[in-house]
């Protein structure tokens, strides 16, 4: 636990030493951050028991990129020892000759249940899959690159995965050579892209998606959000938007507002300004901002414009359309994620790689909470996570929303806020559900998928 919530998972080895993985203890995270509750089933049940953590060693060549994890393992030492009982007892390490190929693994822990959900889970939770050939799970573009097969394994069942939350947990299975009668830790919850997505492209569905550091968020897999285009004004960062069509970028109203279209430039399937090689370039032949567009010194009402581009662009695995959510479509309480190379802090640089950052969407009434009350309408709507905003230079890019059919729907524009990821203001989106109609009247000559 990483305060009063669910961090990691782990697995009891020895009367003093917890099994669990490097990440867990890095990226801002020190083990005496963490505390270890075990003998727990109900997270809400007190009989457990609560131990702080004396020690924790990750692998001496544990390494990081913004997908995998190298060596991921670490191991926390207790502050004082275990009373073994029929609620706590350690697991078995296998031996090198063991081989699990072939039998079913359980995979455990508390973590979240769908991909894109707030909480965790209140049970602990078990689900059953099988080890994957490395050779099925390298034709993923994503893992051919960063699945190291000598210290790595993939598992997988349709529909069941482990999930956020669950890092650091035990993947186990019993074996023959004890007659079946002692579990063995197979593995440890490391990476993946997303939860229990098998091989997808279509509307609103990435190719392969993950979850360095926009405000608070960490680095997007590369083309994992394939609708995010980048617009340019003198070859600076000016605002974000979201691929509608294959000609039509949905993106604010204050984007143009101000400024001459036709100086601006759009990247569409870019993930690194370090590499512009196989990034579709356009310019705008027209600009649509809503007729009631109005602007205060604070804030930005009906906040939404289309923009043309001057050449269609041909779908592909990185160049593909975002849904629009359905007229006036509710997202309260769900987490949405914004993407974006603006800025990673008031004071900072835009960044060179595509980022995200995932937020909790407020209720109306949650957000005239704020010190922003007087400043709402209800065609907008807010959201904030501790830490993650949507920032300068994501103006206009997209508020996504992971729906339970697997694709992402855009359910807000970024449109303005009061800072960068204050509590007290949190940020304001353009609510696109308001807008469905106006933006299909608007696009109407464009290609698009089916939803």
């Amino acid at each position: 636990m990483l305060g009063p919530k669910l961090h990691c998972g782990g697995a009891i080895i020895t009367d003093y030493h917890i099994l669990t993985a490097g990440h867990c203890i890095t990226f801002g995270v020190h083990y005496r951050d963490l505390t270890v509750n075990v003998g727990m089933h109900d997270r809400l049940d007190n009989s457990f028991q609560v131990l702080h953590v004396s020690n924790g060693i990750k692998h001496p060549a544990f390494t990081s990129n913004a997908v995998r994890d190298i060596n991921d393992i670490a191991v926390l030492t207790l502050n004082k020892r275990l009373k073994f009982s029929d609620k706590v007892l350690p697991i078995c390490l296998p031996d090198e000759a063991m081989d699990f190929k072939s039998v079913a693994l359980t995979v455990a822990g508390w973590g979240k249940t769908r991909q894109g959900a707030m909480t965790s889970s209140r049970y602990l939770l078990e689900t059953k899959v099988k080890m994957v050939d490395g050779e099925k799970c390298r034709k993923s573009a994503i893992y051919k690159d960063n699945l190291v097969s000598e210290t790595m394994m993939c598992a997988y069942s349709l529909g069941k995965d482990a999930c956020q939350g669950d890092s650091g947990g035990p993947l186990f299975s019993t074996h023959s050579k004890s007659g079946n009668s002692k579990w063995y830790q197979v593995g440890i919850v490391s990476w993946g892209i997303d939860c229990a997505m098998p091989d997808y492209p279509e509307c609103g569905r990435p190719a392969d998606t993950l979850t360095m550091r926009i405000v608070g968020g960490r680095r997007a897999e590369p083309h994992s959000y394939p609708w995010t285009v980048a617009i340019l004004k003198n070859d600076k960062m000016h605002c974000g938007g979201a691929l509608v069509t294959n000609k039509h970028v949905l993106s604010a109203g204050h984007c143009f507002k101000w400024d001459n279209f036709t100086t601006m430039e759009a990247l569409l399937g870019l993930d690194n300004f370090d590499d512009l090689s196989n990034v579709a370039k356009r310019t705008f032949i027209d600009v649509y901002i809503h007729e009631a567009f109005t602007s205060t010194a604070v804030r930005d009402e009906n906040d939404i414009a289309i923009a043309t581009l001057n050449i269609p662009v041909i779908f592909s695995d990185t160049i593909v359309p975002i849904c629009l959510p359905k007229p006036n479509q509710d997202f309260t309480g769900l987490v949405g994620t914004i993407v974006g190379w603006g800025r990673m802090g008031t004071e900072l640089s835009s960044s060179k790689a595509l980022l995200k950052a995932s937020l909790r969407l407020l209720s109306y009434d949650e957000c005239l909470r704020s010190k922003l009350k007087t400043h709402l309408k209800p065609t907008m709507m807010c959201a904030f996570s501790k830490g993650k905003d949507g920032c300068q230079g994501d103006s206009g890019g997209p508020l996504l929303v992971f729906e339970p059919t697997g694709k992402y729907v855009q359910a807000g524009i970024v449109s303005w806020g009061i800072g960068c990821a204050d509590p007290k203001y949190p940020g304001v989106y353009t609510k696109v559900s308001n807008y469905v109609d106006w933006v299909k009247v608007h696009t109407a000559n464009g290609e698009t998928c089916a939803d």
